[in-house]
């Protein structure tokens, strides 16, 4: 059976995605791997006792990895052969400095800046997939909207990222469904957005959305003002600061376990919007394969949907980024 491994597992979106594995029941094999190996095994365990209560017997286990070892990595991905790989390493969670009181979250640059602490695991971890020579489909959870692109020009590309606008186009499509009185299932929505505008302006910024319901295209109906306030109406633009360590992450795991599923199984599918595509910033829906990630634009040219991203990016506070993989942060 072929391998799925989860680099990160012991982190809070790492074990929420053992735990809706587990939930399944899919014949899977699923290695969970991190630097905290007591954690890490811990939650492989409460994994499988979740399955077990299902009646699914997953085959799940834990192994231990750091991915400052290039070489160790690279040994260690030629003895397991994983077929499917999801980053969600990382020096800095993005909801650390949500722990911060409001007054000082404020004073705080845009995610932008904290560029490094995304990337430099993900590159690691990259330079060693490129030195195992194996075959791997790599979903990269680590800000793959700016890192992805980092990557991407220095030869070291993953397939795809997920969440950021993903999340966002989720909550718009129920709203979508709740405001037509139409069940969630016959929304389609296909979308170009960066985190910049989902998340730092709570959609607020550039992005594009086509809307599809029961077949029918009413886009029309949809202009991005309406969205935008129905969205914040809704509540979902609320900044919340935390009292505590984040410890679940449901919908962000489940974005990321989506698309890579939809490697693994070589579905075809073209999927909402998936960030970090073809080596271009943002958001653009898209669909995945072992071998890469093709987007696919209706409605909007492919020049258009990279400028909104690159607007998105700026309120992310990253100007541009350059052939060399060099990171042009805006001045303010």
């Amino acid at each position: 059976m072929e391998t799925i491994m989860i680099i990160g597992s012991a982190g809070s979106v790492g074990h929420d995605m053992m735990y809706q594995i587990a939930s399944m029941g899919l014949p899977i094999k699923v290695i969970g791997a991190d630097v905290d190996e007591e954690k890490g095994r811990y939650e492989i365990e409460e994994a499988l006792h979740t399955a077990h209560n299902f009646g699914h017997y997953p085959d799940l286990s834990f192994e231990k990895i750091n991915l400052f070892d290039i070489d160790g990595t690279s040994e260690f991905l030629k003895e397991h052969q994983p077929k499917v790989i999801c980053n969600l390493a990382s020096l800095g969670s993005w909801w650390i400095t949500r722990l911060l009181p409001q007054e000082e979250y404020e004073k705080i640059g845009p995610v932008g800046p904290w560029l490094p602490n995304h990337l430099t695991l993900a590159h690691k971890l990259m330079l060693a997939v490129k030195k195992s020579g194996i075959k791997t489909g790599v979903v990269n959870g680590a800000f793959p909207d700016a890192t992805n692109v980092v990557l991407s020009k220095l030869g070291l590309e993953p397939v795809c990222g997920g969440g950021n606008m993903d999340l966002g186009l989720g909550r718009v499509r129920r709203i979508i469904a709740r405001t037509m009185k139409v069940p969630f299932r016959t929304v389609q929505l296909y979308g170009v957005g960066h985190h910049g505008a989902y998340y730092t302006a709570r959609m607020g910024g550039p992005y594009y959305v086509r809307v599809i319901v029961d077949g029918e295209d009413v886009s029309e109906q949809w202009p991005n003002e309406r969205i935008t306030k129905l969205y914040q109406d809704a509540g979902y633009g609320a900044i919340t600061q935390y009292k505590t360590a984040l410890v679940d992450q449901m919908r962000t795991a489940s974005s990321f376990l989506k698309h890579v599923l939809a490697i693994y199984n070589e579905t075809g599918e073209v999927h909402t919007c998936v960030t970090g595509v073809e080596g271009l910033p943002g958001g653009y829906p898209a669909r995945l394969s072992r071998d890469g990630a093709e987007i696919v634009l209706p409605g909007i040219s492919r020049k258009e949907a990279i400028r909104i991203n690159e607007e998105g990016a700026k309120i992310d506070g990253i100007e541009r980024i350059k052939d060399d993989g060099t990171v042009v942060f805006c001045d303010k």
